[in-house]
């Protein structure tokens, strides 16, 4: 497999689906005078490609894929599986996850699917499968971006039977969770799997960032991480079916808790990372981040996303 690749990747994430054609041809041009290299692609497109269940589109993403080749740009291909398509979720309402305060999602957003859900699971490898099929033989794919920024946690019912086995998994007996997580104060000692519920506001909560009960609140931040990493995973083995060569990674997000970047950074071929630091971020946070990074696999890492200016979900 190759590690790394044959120049610096200079560029950035590239949505030209959201324009008209006539763009794109300026964006070439534009892409030339700025010395841009490369661009990642179909970050999100997965409702474009697959429109419903039974149809797979890829005509627009063929074209997109045709065009920067034929300019010399190397690709960064996403598979695009973190915003899952509205016939999707209304068909099967049971992927989308359950927030910390007990309300079960509809379509929205992104990041909104269980890491648990099987159907979920069933569809995302589908299309990592698919595009890899299609396009893991293009010498002008670089790199393969699985998902994108894993994130959001769930507390649904296929959360809470896929925690217990985890924790049967982890601990073999009662006794052992009892014994790791002190269930004796407050009167928490457990006398059957099924009596272990999540630690969400509607049991051990005090508020998304507190808990009541610190073992079984910090062994369900593994389990979800373990959970999400599962679903990495299996992208990434349906990608190599077809294309063993190619670098594989997933954009991680600098100190972010709820994932044990230490344990993914096993499973990816590169890190990669997004920067966006506020205005008022300290200049010693994004250092330290950087060296995070690079210190996962003690290897070059890749910025795949970086900020230009202020964003919108930030203070201004």
């Amino acid at each position: 497999m190759k590690k790394f690749f044959d120049r610096i990747l200079y560029g950035g994430d590239y949505n030209p689906n959201q324009w008209t054609r006539d763009v794109w041809q300026e964006d070439m041009y534009l892409f030339k005078q700025a010395s841009i290299n490369s661009a990642t692609i179909n970050v999100f497109s997965w409702a474009k490609i697959q429109p419903s269940e039974d149809c797979y589109d890829f005509s627009e993403l063929d074209d997109i894929i045709a065009m920067l080749s034929q300019n010399g740009h190397d690709i960064v291909l996403a598979t695009s599986t973190a915003a899952m398509p509205a016939w999707l979720v209304a068909k099967y309402p049971e992927t989308t996850r359950t927030d910390y305060e007990g309300r079960h999602h509809k379509f929205g957003q992104r990041h909104n699917a269980c890491p648990n859900s099987l159907v979920y699971q069933k569809y995302a490898r589908l299309m990592a499968s698919k595009l890899a099929e299609r396009y893991g033989s293009d010498p002008h794919i670089v790199c393969w971006h699985v998902n994108n920024e894993y994130n959001g946690e769930c507390y649904c019912e296929n959360c809470e039977r896929a925690f217990r086995v985890w924790l049967q998994n982890k601990y073999k007996t009662l006794d052992a969770v009892n014994s790791a997580w002190n269930t004796e104060f407050w009167g928490h000692t457990f006398y059957g799997w099924d009596e272990i519920v999540l630690p969400n506001a509607l049991s051990e909560g005090i508020g998304s960032d507190k808990t009541a009960f610190a073992g079984i609140s910090i062994d369900y931040r593994r389990f979800m991480s373990d959970s999400m990493l599962e679903n990495f995973k299996m992208e990434r083995d349906a990608i190599r079916e077809f294309d063993s060569e190619t670098p594989i990674t997933t954009n991680m997000m600098g100190t972010y808790k709820w994932i044990d970047y230490y344990k993914w950074a096993r499973e990816v071929d590169i890190v990669s990372w997004d920067n966006y630091p506020a205005y008022d971020t300290p200049w010693s946070y994004v250092a330290m981040s950087h060296d995070l990074m690079r210190g996962l696999k003690q290897q070059p890492f890749m910025l795949m996303e970086q900020t230009p200016s202020q964003q919108n979900w930030q203070q201004y």
